[in-house]
């Protein structure tokens, strides 16, 4: 049994529903761009038994290893993951991560195939040799879909929401002006202010114009500069968010970086696309399926765009469920 094993058998023997390792990766690790991490360092949570099937869950960039409800989580993806849920934690080993870089990594570049190599590392130290399945929503899909090119024989099946083989350019455009605009904050000395403003300017692309429609009046301010009810409602999301500029930066840049050959991806595969998705659209998710060699494609009705699968869990759970519970008994 390998120390990790052992961690996550004493965790459950304390009925945590949950375990986290720290996977320190090889001293030989080194990133795409051919940069080394200062922290190599993957930390890893674990739900349910290892015994049972494993499935990695991962979200967008401001996802984490904090994946099902817990003590120190609410858990950022509760409606999919969780005993008796879509994916099953009562059938299923569930494993969620942190992405890279670490706070305070020196390393600036980072790509989805760096995750996966990294992801390949820490499934050796909990001595599994082959995932049951990932299921994926944009960054994370990406990098299931990396880990499925560059790993054949670890995986049995990908679930990929939102998550094209490649950015398209309008979804490009838009990120590169939220790294600008913290680029520019920076330099004025306050760099945070950046990222909430890179965040209002992401929260218009993760939703619709639809949704907008529904929610706000567009009453206007007081007078001219002063903020709309839509311009409220951004700003306050924008000033809840606290990640790391230059992590936010290396993570946006990272999704640009994307590149997968669906070609040479031969795991049966669920590419689900809700209609709405402005970042991803449909068309690509289309496309990315018929270029697979053994996918379903499956379109969803959605008013929420990109966050489909944060707020529409009743319309994808199911098909996440029935794709990934097929055989097994």
């Amino acid at each position: 049994m390998t120390a990790a094993r052992q961690e996550h058998a004493e965790a459950t023997q304390k009925s945590q529903p949950f375990c986290d390792v720290s996977v320190f990766l090889p001293a030989d690790f080194v990133l795409d761009s051919g940069e080394s991490l200062s922290r190599p360092e993957l930390k890893v949570r674990v739900y349910g038994e290892l015994e049972n099937p494993a499935i990695v869950a991962a979200g967008g960039i401001s996802a984490g290893r904090a994946v099902a409800p817990c003590k120190d989580s609410d858990g950022w993806w509760r409606d999919i993951v969780s005993p008796g849920g879509f994916v099953d934690l009562d059938r299923f080993c569930v494993i969620g991560f942190d992405f890279l870089p670490n706070p305070g990594e020196t390393a600036r570049t980072i790509s989805t195939h760096d995750h996966a190599r990294a992801l390949a590392d820490a499934l050796d130290v909990l001595d599994i040799e082959k995932l049951y399945g990932f299921v994926g929503a944009s960054y994370g899909g990406m990098i299931g879909l990396a880990f499925a090119e560059t790993y054949p024989r670890r995986i049995e099946k990908l679930c990929a929401i939102s998550a094209p083989d490649r950015a398209h350019p309008a979804a490009t455009a838009l990120r590169g002006v939220q790294r600008r605009l913290i680029a520019f904050a920076a330099k004025q000395g306050d760099a945070q202010a950046g990222v909430s403003l890179a965040r209002q300017l992401a929260m218009v692309t993760y939703r619709t114009p639809e949704e907008f429609a529904e929610r706000f009046e567009g009453a206007p301010g007081e007078a001219a500069g002063a903020p709309y009810d839509v311009c409220d409602y951004l700003i306050s999301r924008g000033d809840a968010y606290h990640l790391d500029p230059q992590r936010y930066v290396t993570l946006s840049d990272s999704i640009d970086r994307h590149r997968v050959d669906p070609a040479k991806i031969e795991t049966e595969s669920l590419i689900v696309a809700p209609d709405s998705d402005r970042l991803t659209p449909s068309s690509d998710l289309k496309r990315l399926a018929d270029g697979l060699s053994a996918a379903s494609f499956v379109e969803i009705p959605s008013l929420y765009g990109h966050d489909a699968f944060l707020k529409n869990a009743d319309v994808i759970g199911p098909h996440i469920k029935k794709f990934f519970e097929e055989r097994i008994s």
